[in-house]
């Protein structure tokens, strides 16, 4: 089946005085995606959303929505697209049902519409309470409210469970793939909660210093995904010399926990453990694992945070 793109970035570049925050990022969203945008803090995820949404002029490079070049982009195609950018902001002294009402009086829509998105997001209860009053996680439920308020069809996130608690962020992971599952919408989320991404998302891009180091399928990744071991041993560095010297391991990543991640010939971890304990080593950690999104950003970035 012929995929239809619903945003396409090409060659995207941001330079903020000699520094350059996005380089030549190419990324295309098809519809019906949860595609999941990551990177760690400074990777240029914001920067990218914000030349999307117009809020920033890029460099150089193109953007497109809905196959139309965003320079042409007109107010039924602007309408198709809802938006959460950073940490939502709203009237603190004003109840929740009356900041969405100003949105929908700019998009002309009914009063009706507000207590629809209201009871999606479960905040019918709080609906007349003012907003000064509402926790993090209320307020980026109001947020995803006003974002679907005039029913979007692409909807952008950006970092939409930052500063919650665990049972806040399953509870927006929840939202999110109800949307894409039940209204057929397509989500953009850009976030660094990697484990959170790989419940929700179909499709990843790894952002990395500005440029796209990686895009994929979860399912791919998935079928394609190494395994690895897993040690944690006294002394990481003589652990890497004993088992370069003894296996034909691929590749060993030292993680900043101490851990280390060994690919390669792993059918032995018998062996890998008794070479280890004949060098002296103490070993208080062995097991065999899949990679997970997590282990293949942190691969693929270089572990850095």
């Amino acid at each position: 089946m012929l995929k239809e793109p619903v945003l396409t970035i090409a060659n995207l570049s941001k330079k903020y005085n000699d520094h350059w925050a996005v380089q030549d990022l190419n990324i295309t969203v098809n519809r019906g995606e949860i595609y999941g945008f990551l990177g760690r803090n400074g990777a240029g995820k914001t920067t990218t959303i914000r030349m999307i949404m117009d809020l920033i002029k890029p460099t150089r490079g193109d953007i497109q929505l809905f196959g139309v070049p965003k320079t042409n982009l007109g107010k039924d195609l602007f309408r198709r697209i809802g938006a959460t950018i950073e940490y939502p902001g709203f009237y603190p002294n004003l109840t929740a049902k009356e900041n969405l009402y100003y949105n929908a009086k700019m998009f002309e829509i009914k009063p009706s519409r507000i207590n629809e998105v209201l009871n999606f997001m479960g905040l019918t209860a709080a609906a007349n309470r003012v907003v000064k009053g509402f926790s993090l996680g209320m307020k980026q439920r109001l947020g995803l409210a006003r974002a679907l308020l005039h029913s979007p069809d692409f909807l952008i996130l950006d970092e939409p469970t930052n500063g919650l608690d665990p049972a806040g962020i399953k509870e927006i992971r929840d939202i999110i793939k109800n949307l894409n599952r039940e209204q057929n919408i397509t989500i953009f989320v850009s976030s660094h909660i990697l484990s959170e991404v790989e419940q929700m998302a179909t499709r990843v891009g790894i952002i990395h210093n500005g440029t796209l180091a990686e895009e994929i399928t979860l399912e791919e990744m998935h079928r394609q995904g190494q395994r690895y071991l897993e040690l944690k041993v006294s002394d990481p560095q003589i652990a890497i010399t004993v088992i370069k010297q003894n296996l034909a391991m691929q590749k060993i990543d030292l993680l900043e926990n101490g851990y280390l991640h060994v690919y390669g010939q792993l059918d032995q971890p018998a062996l890998v453990n008794r070479l280890l304990l004949e060098a002296g080593l103490e070993v208080s950690h062995l097991t065999l694992h899949q990679e997970t999104l997590e282990d293949r950003f942190m691969r693929i970035t270089g572990g850095e945070e």
